[in-house]
C-alpha cells in the first residue's frame, strides 16, 4: 500500500495507505489541544485571574500578569498553525520548521535554568515532527522560493525589537534577581519574544506555509500589544506606547501578508477557483 498526496493542492487521496497522514493529524490536533488547555487561562491573565505556571519565589503574582500573557499568547499561536497543519498537512512545511525551531529554543532557553524536566512539554511538538509524512521538506531553505520584501522587511523590523527585548529578559535571567527571574519567567519570556520573531521573519518567505505564520505572528504581536496597554506598569510590558506599537505593527503586518496572498496572474486566480 502506498500514500498517494497531491503535493501541490495539499490533498490527500483516500487510500489505504494514508494512515501516515492520518497519524500526523491526530498528533498535531492533540498537541494544539495540550496547548489550549494549558495557555489559555495564562493569555487572559491581564484582564482576569492571573495563573501561573510556575509561582516559586513569586511576591506578588500581579506583577506577572504580563509574563503570563506572554507565555499564553505565542503558545496559542502554536495550537493555531497546529489545527492549520490538521486541516492542510502538506501545504506549510515552512509552518513546521518554525515549530521545530520552536522547540529548540524552548529547550535552549528554559533547561538550563528550570531544569531538564521541563523538556516534557515539548514532546507534544517532537511527535508531531517525528509523524510528518514527508520529512525530507523541513530540509529545504525556507528562502529558496523566494521571499515577500514587503512582509520580509516588516518581519525583520518587529525581530528587531523583539529580540532586544529577549536579550534583556536573558540577563535578568542570569542576574537570578529581579521578581521574573525567580519563577524563571525573565527564561520565558525571552523564549517566547524569540519564538515570535522567528515566525514574523519566516512569514516574510514565499514557501507555502510563510502567510499563515505571517498572519499569526501578527495576531500574537497585536494581543501582546494589548496586553501591555491593559498592564503598562507590570516588570517587562511594553507600557501604553510600546503596546500601541505593537498593535500597530501586527496589523500592519497582516496586511502586508494578506496582500501578497492574492493571486498576481487573474487567470490563474480563474483556474483555482
Amino acid at each position: 500500500m502506498r500514500t498517494a498526496i497531491n503535493l501541490r493542492e495539499g490533498d490527500v487521496t483516500t487510500s489505504p495507505s494514508t494512515w501516515r497522514v492520518v497519524v500526523f493529524r491526530v498528533l498535531a490536533v492533540l498537541a494544539a489541544c495540550f496547548f489550549i488547555v494549558g495557555t489559555l487561562p495564562q493569555a487572559i491573565s491581564p484582564w482576569g485571574a492571573v495563573t501561573l505556571s510556575n509561582t516559586q519565589g513569586v511576591h506578588d503574582v500581579n506583577l506577572h500578569r504580563w509574563s503570563a500573557a506572554l507565555a499564553g499568547g505565542p503558545d496559542l499561536g502554536m495550537a493555531a498553525v497546529l489545527l492549520y497543519l490538521a486541516w492542510r498537512p502538506m501545504r506549510a512545511p515552512v509552518v513546521l520548521q518554525w515549530v521545530a525551531l520552536a522547540a529548540i529554543v524552548f529547550l535552549a532557553a528554559n533547561v538550563p535554568f528550570v531544569g531538564p524536566g521541563v523538556a516534557l512539554i515539548a514532546i507534544p511538538v517532537v511527535l508531531v515532527l517525528a509523524a510528518y509524512p514527508d520529512p525530507s521538506s523541513l530540509l529545504k531553505a525556507p528562502w529558496v522560493d523566494g521571499v515577500r520584501f514587503a512582509s520580509l522587511s516588516l518581519g525583520l523590523v518587529v525581530a528587531i525589537f523583539l529580540l532586544a527585548d529577549a536579550t534583556r529578559e536573558m540577563v535578568d535571567q542570569i542576574g537570578g534577581t529581579g521578581e521574573l527571574a525567580r519563577n524563571y519567567d525573565a527564561a520565558s519570556n525571552a523564549e517566547h519574544l524569540i519564538t515570535v520573531s522567528l515566525a514574523a521573519v519566516l512569514g516574510g518567505m514565499s514557501g507555502r506555509g510563510s502567510r499563515v505564520l505571517a498572519l499569526m505572528a501578527a495576531a500574537v504581536l497585536a494581543f501582546l500589544g494589548a496586553a501591555a496597554i491593559t498592564v503598562p506598569a507590570n516588570p517587562g510590558s511594553w507600557g501604553f506606547l510600546g503596546g500601541a506599537a505593537a498593535v500597530a505593527g501586527g496589523l500592519a503586518l497582516a496586511a502586508a501578508a494578506a496582500y501578497t496572498w492574492r493571486p498576481t496572474n487573474p487567470q490563474l486566480a480563474v483556474g483555482q477557483k
